[in-house]
């Protein structure tokens, strides 16, 4: 045996060593025991919970911050994008009442998904203690007749303030509470919401009550955006008419989201909400929603006016995030048509109509953009008016105003 001999074996032990922990971090390594946080203190996060009442039911939620949560569940869920909700519902009626958890976040995650997403990191013996440590803070039906439940819904990441829709179910009786809730992590850029809220209460609005005002106000507004240097760009095809509390819900229920994307401009100023079509786990059509603030009010509701565009090769065009694609698909009435499905499948559309935009551009001579783009459009705009209150696809009133048949062939 040569002189080398005893640091091959040290170095071959050592390195067994490490192979070892290695494979056997989930159940022998050092920090693996999961032990539950000290109890919760809810009255922390009820002093600022947001809250709403309606028909002797209060509602009151707030999320906590990174460094909060942590401290709550003992593990950092931002690791895996999750954003719990914390949630408080008081039952001061005289029926059992049920919260479904998938109109909060049609894609939120059970106790036992957020257990199984940090498996890798614990033994056995941890594993169950965590898993006992989620399932205690989980909020559970039923909330009985005047009585208060509280817990944690598990919601993808919010990078905005968070819409929480609270859909309740009771026998013959139901009722949804809209809240925006601030994220605590967010950085001072995030404050879009906050901006727009800031602008309604500041506006000078133009009250309509009259239906034909309204399409004659809606029909002279402009016909498209404009680039940083007032180019003509994008057709503006889209007016959403109802408040944050009404739209919101809407499209969150359809997996619209808040996500930058490149300016447009209107009224002097880029989009005051951008929104993009997306799954988090699958592809889905990419279609991207600008949208700004109008002066108009029709029946006291807040009137939006918007462009919405597909970038071309949808769910092929680029990887999801990927803000190079700025070429657009061409037909700009596909991603019109998918996005009034979208409205009216969320069923808080109330009523729906058509009114002339940028006029007809046929596509043999499309209209081209500032940024490289081209488009053609049978050049009308659609009108959705939402409510808060859910309305099916057979109560959908139609508003008689331009007729799509009279443009398909122009």
């Amino acid at each position: 045996m040569t002189d080398r001999d005893p640091l091959v074996r040290v170095f071959t032990r050592v390195c067994a060593a490490l192979i070892v922990c290695l494979a056997t971090l989930s159940g022998g390594c050092a920090g693996t025991n999961f032990q539950p946080p000290v109890e919760l203190d809810v009255n922390l996060l009820r002093e600022r919970a947001v809250s709403a009442v309606e028909d002797n039911i209060r509602v009151s939620a707030a999320v906590p911050g990174r460094v909060e949560s942590s401290e709550i569940f003992g593990i950092d869920l931002s690791e895996k994008h999750i954003q719990p909700v914390w949630l408080e519902i008081e039952n001061n009626s005289d029926r059992v009442v049920y919260f479904l958890q998938t109109g909060l976040d049609p894609e939120y995650f059970s106790p036992g998904e957020v257990v199984f997403a940090f498996r890798g990191s614990l033994s056995d013996d941890g594993k169950n203690r965590l898993g006992k440590h989620i399932e205690g803070l989980s909020f559970r039906d039923p909330i009985d007749p005047r009585s208060t439940v509280s817990g944690f819904v598990f919601t993808n990441s919010d990078r905005e303030t968070k819409f929480v829709t609270v859909d309740l179910l009771s026998r013959e009786w139901s009722t949804h509470l809209t809240l925006m809730v601030p994220i605590p992590d967010r950085l001072l850029s995030d404050s879009h919401v906050e901006k727009v809220l800031a602008m309604i209460s500041e506006a000078d609005p133009v009250h309509v009550e009259d239906e034909s005002r309204l399409r004659t106000l809606l029909e002279h507004l402009p016909c498209c955006a404009a680039d940083e240097n007032g180019v003509q760009s994008d057709p503006l095809n889209v007016v959403l008419i109802g408040g944050l509390g009404a739209t919101g819900p809407a499209l969150l229920r359809r997996k619209y989201h808040y996500a930058p994307a490149s300016p447009l401009y209107l009224f002097g100023r880029s989009q005051d909400l951008t929104l993009k079509k997306g799954d988090r786990w699958i592809a889905a059509q990419p279609h991207v929603l600008r949208v700004w603030l109008t002066n108009i009010r029709y029946h006291g509701k807040i009137v939006w006016i918007g462009q919405i565009s597909t970038p071309l090769g949808g769910r092929f065009a680029g990887a999801p995030g990927d803000e190079s694609v700025a070429i657009t698909d061409p037909d700009v009435d596909e991603a019109r048509f998918d996005f009034i499905q979208d409205a009216i499948y969320s069923q808080m559309v109330s009523e729906f109509g058509l009114v002339k935009g940028v006029g007809p551009v046929a596509s043999a001579s499309p209209r081209t953009t500032p940024g490289g783009s081209a488009y053609h459009t049978d050049g009308l705009r659609a009108v959705m008016i939402f409510d808060r209150e859910p309305t099916s696809l057979s109560a959908i009133e139609f508003l008689s105003w331009e007729r799509l048949v009279d443009h398909i062939h122009q």
